[in-house]
C-alpha cells in the first residue's frame, strides 16, 4: 500500500511512499521549514491518505 499528502497550501508539495513513516518525516520537516509549524507524528500522520 502506498501514502501520500498533498500540502494544503499555496505550494507544489506531495510526498508519495510505500513507507508511512518515511511519508510522516517528511511532512513534518516540510510543515517546519515551509510552513513554521511544528507537527507532532500523529498531527502528520491524520493528514496521511492511502495513494491511488
Amino acid at each position: 500500500m502506498a501514502y501520500q499528502v498533498e500540502c494544503s497550501q499555496d505550494d507544489e508539495f506531495m510526498i508519495k511512499s510505500e513507507d508511512e513513516h518515511e511519508v510522516i518525516e517528511h511532512v513534518k520537516e516540510h510543515a517546519h521549514e515551509k510552513h513554521d509549524m511544528d507537527l507532532s507524528d500523529d498531527d502528520a500522520r491524520d493528514m496521511v491518505q492511502e495513494a491511488s
